[in-house]
């Protein structure tokens, strides 16, 4: 019985948070089911072979996100003639562009995988003119299907399937103590921790305006700010300024340890995609004060697992906080009632299986593909 043929399509030169969640799906998916191809950056491809080690995936170096550079737009066309798909499959609105008509010129179906964080689409012709290229999307959030959908997708044709992690690691236990003794954290201390790229639209300068009055209230009380980027310098600038107890940690080594010291996890982003950290927070059974952007509604729900403020509210972020620190008992009720949340719902293996379904139902589901293996 011939395999599904599956070509993915990649054009970050440096792995994010898209290829976090192609590379656990293509070491997962069944090689007696499925023959993969992947094209991608030459520096991408660098940087993951280790991840795919021993899988049976044929790799092309392409970059096209554009149809400007005419060789490389050459190359994947010429990649795609070769490795003859059932299904092209795309992550980055840009690359569709290029790789939904190069797939149906072919034969191939699309399927787009849009991962949301980038505002709306709907006013952009060029994404209203290649919905119609694609068979199928799937969005990982509901903010992220409506926003496929008023950039006129066929509301019939977006699936939601929320982005799993593994999270065997996340547990109690693998780091408290350690890492609070590295950081000179005392243990009755309580510590907040902010995780994100140091970039205007993490929020990070809105929960810092936030600080002094939850300071005030709990003088005891630490931030740590886990992450690097350009703000850096302005908000260590900042910080002391306002002469309040700030940690810079750098970016984290091994954020299961990390999070394990923590005690209550503030996301103050102003967009957001998946929510991936919200996700391992809530895995780890921490409560989380988050903004109500993006997928971050379907991670956190209001009082249940955590809380919802709206984006660049200091003083929202600051009762939110204030409240979990004055009430322990019910913050630690929030994140045990998380981690039972998304150990159900953002399970790999139930992303996985979610995604294999999307594919099959987009070939028919055949008992024998018309392409050889």
């Amino acid at each position: 019985m011939s395999r599904i043929g599956l070509l993915v399509t990649l054009t970050a030169s440096a792995r994010g948070h898209v290829e976090d969640v192609v590379l656990p799906l293509l070491q997962r998916l069944d090689p007696g089911e499925f023959r993969l191809a992947l094209a991608a950056p030459a520096t991408l491809l660098d940087r993951v072979a280790g991840d795919l080690h021993g899988v049976p995936v044929d790799m092309e170096v392409v970059q096209a996100d554009s149809w400007l550079p005419r060789r490389d737009v050459g190359r994947l066309a010429a990649f795609i003639r070769r490795v003859r798909p059932h299904i092209v499959a795309t992550h980055v609105a840009r690359a569709t562009m290029v790789a939904a008509p190069l797939a149906k010129w072919q034969g191939a179906k699309v399927v787009e995988t849009y991962h949301g964080g980038h505002g709306s689409r709907g006013g952009l012709l060029p994404y209203r003119v290649v919905a119609r290229f694609v068979d199928r999307a799937i969005a990982v959030s509901e903010a992220a299907r409506a926003l496929l959908v008023g950039a006129r997708y066929r509301a019939d044709k977006v699936v939601v399937i929320p982005d799993g992690r593994d999270l065997s690691a996340f547990r109690a236990g693998v780091g408290r103590e350690a890492i609070r003794r590295e950081l000179n954290i005392e243990r009755g201390t309580s510590l907040i921790g902010v995780f994100g790229d140091l970039e205007p639209r993490m929020g990070h300068a809105e929960l810092l305006e936030a600080w002094p009055s939850i300071a005030a209230e709990f003088p005891a009380a630490r931030l740590l700010v886990i992450g690097e980027g350009s703000l850096r310098p302005r908000l260590e600038a900042r910080a002391r300024e306002l002469a309040v107890p700030i940690v810079f940690a750098g970016p984290p080594s091994n954020v299961a340890r990390v999070l394990d010291a923590i005690d209550v996890v503030a996301l103050p982003s102003l967009s957001e995609g998946p929510a991936l950290r919200a996700i391992e927070a809530a895995a780890m059974g921490r409560p989380v004060v988050a903004t109500a952007v993006d997928g971050m509604p379907d991670v956190i729900r209001e009082a249940r697992t955590g809380r919802l403020v709206p984006p660049a509210d200091s003083m929202a972020l600051s009762r939110a906080i204030r409240g979990m620190l004055r009430d322990p008992l019910g913050a630690q009720r929030m994140g045990r009632a998380g981690r039972d949340f998304v150990l159900d719902r953002f399970s790999l293996e139930r992303q996985v299986a979610s995604t294999v379904r999307v594919y099959r139902d987009v070939v028919g589901i055949p008992r024998r593909l018309p392409r050889a293996a």
